[in-house]
């Protein structure tokens, strides 16, 4: 008898756009299928993007499922609480705006909520609205899920952004949500990964980036306290 999906639905979402949401999405759920997991994009913005980066190629070369339920809005929770009898992880793909009823919906049955964000002043100052929405569907769902902070994008050699991510982990308005120690850094192979409708374990010369989504990946899985790969 197979086991029963574990049903887990980490959120990624935003205030801004441009901040490497939908990428950090589509690295994850990618990693999580290459390690054995079945894993489902549920995909909520209009704009389509992950829904267009799974599907290239037929899908062929992606291992994991698309769900496009951006037109469900409020009855997202409902439609995602169907799902998770189905898959072990669900990665939902928000639009760039905290004002999105289906963002609200999905927040409101999470497990794990994930914001990545870029690290300039315009970046950062667009954190306070994503952490006040989490902050207050953890309180309304009555779900004391983790939050965190992704930095996308990163470039170590500039001291401004290493003091961005400081700044950022000791706002005393959330200090229950702190930003990982792990980070995406500005790398061609996750956006090139796109083109062929993949991640990065399926690319070239992508050792550097492999190994940061995978220590990405390893910290998801103990937030979520689930083996970082399926037996």
């Amino acid at each position: 008898m197979s086991k029963k999906p574990l049903g887990k639905i980490i959120t990624l979402f935003n205030q801004k756009g441009g901040v490497g949401k939908t990428t950090t999405t589509c690295q994850l759920a990618g990693t999580f299928g290459h390690r054995g997991y079945d894993v489902l994009v549920a995909d909520l913005d209009a704009q389509q993007t992950a829904g267009a980066w799974l599907s290239r190629q037929g899908g062929a070369n992606f291992p994991a499922t698309l769900w496009t339920g951006y037109r469900y809005k409020e009855s997202t929770a409902a439609e995602l609480g169907k799902l998770v009898a189905k898959y072990d992880l669900i990665f939902v793909d928000c639009a760039p705006s905290v004002d999105q009823p289906n963002t609200w919906a999905s927040l409101l049955v999470s497990d794990l909520a994930l914001i990545p964000t870029k690290l300039s002043p315009a970046d950062t100052d667009a954190l306070p609205a994503a952490l006040a929405l989490a902050k207050k569907a953890r309180q309304t769902s009555g779900l004391d899920y983790p939050v965190r902070v992704v930095a996308t994008a990163f470039r170590k050699n500039r001291p401004d952004e290493r003091m961005a991510l400081d700044v950022v982990g000791k706002d005393k308005n959330f200090p229950e949500f702190p930003p990982l120690k792990e980070v995406l850094s500005d790398r061609v192979a996750y956006t090139r990964s796109m083109l062929y409708g993949t991640f990065v374990h399926r690319m070239p010369n992508a050792k550097d980036a492999i190994v940061e989504i995978d220590a990405l990946a390893d910290a998801v899985a103990a937030l979520l306290k689930i083996p970082a790969s399926k037996e």
